[in-house]
């Protein structure tokens, strides 16, 4: 790291939910995989419950990531409400803000845009996304990335005022950038490949036996994990900026 990048960002993790043991001791939990991730970046990740009654304070960190989750947006959860409650007042204070996987359907949703069961069913597996754009701050962006996938559900239409950055034919909705302060992501930039084996062979009859075995043959390509992790810490370092230079602006 240089520069910017070695000034130690401060990023908060909602999580939502755990992963299950025998999977978890493969690889660790989400706290474990996102501080993988995301540390070689400057990030000094702390984790959150985003479940909890008492959701933090905006300004307790730079920046913020709502990452996976077994539930659906549309699940009759107590604790759903109040997250997409915080969502949107992070939103309107113009928090710098980071959708994973669930994350990226709950920011979506908050942002009016549908969120729904894919017709073409599972996305799992290594996915190839076409690159449309670059996320904020994004130095220079590659014409594609790949990254692990697994969800039903998905956006099904960009939210208003957002910039599509980039797409697949089973996920034309696959990440997004709004307002320069949020970037949100459907796949899974912090799963690595013997986790999520684990994770698909749990799940053999929920998948069905082919899409099963075809997410299966797909785990031994390269991922480009490092490249989105990068991402995610450059558009929460770009938008922490320009929050500090709008405070400084109206002092």
């Amino acid at each position: 790291m240089s520069g910017a990048e070695s000034i130690p960002l401060r990023v908060g993790l909602l999580v939502v939910d755990s992963i299950d043991e025998p999977h978890r001791r493969i690889a660790g939990d989400y706290f474990d995989l996102f501080e993988g991730l995301l540390a070689p970046h400057g990030v000094d990740l702390v984790s959150h419950d985003g479940r909890s009654s008492g959701l933090p304070g905006f300004d307790t960190c730079d920046g913020w990531i709502v990452p996976g989750s077994r539930a659906s947006v549309h699940d009759d959860l107590h604790w759903r409400p109040r997250l997409t409650e915080w969502v949107l007042g992070a939103l309107d204070s113009a928090v710098p803000l980071v959708g994973v996987c669930f994350g990226h359907q709950l920011i979506a949703q908050a942002l009016g845009a549908p969120v729904a069961k894919s017709e073409l069913g599972w996305n799992v597996g290594a996915i190839d996304y076409d690159v449309l754009g670059a996320p904020p701050g994004a130095p220079h962006t590659p014409a594609s990335f790949r990254i692990l996938a697994s969800h039903q559900d998905q956006v099904l239409e960009l939210p208003p005022g957002a910039t599509l950055l980039a797409s697949a034919p089973t996920c034309p909705i696959a990440a997004y950038s709004y307002g320069g302060h949020v970037y949100c992501v459907q796949g899974h930039p912090e799963f690595v490949p013997e986790q999520a084996a684990s994770i698909y062979s749990s799940r053999i009859e929920q998948l069905g036996r082919d899409t099963y075995e075809t997410a299966m043959r797909s785990l031994d390509r390269s991922l480009d994990n490092d490249l989105v992790g990068a991402w995610i810490a450059t558009a929460i370092r770009s938008a922490a900026e320009l929050t500090i230079q709008s405070a400084g602006g109206h002092s």
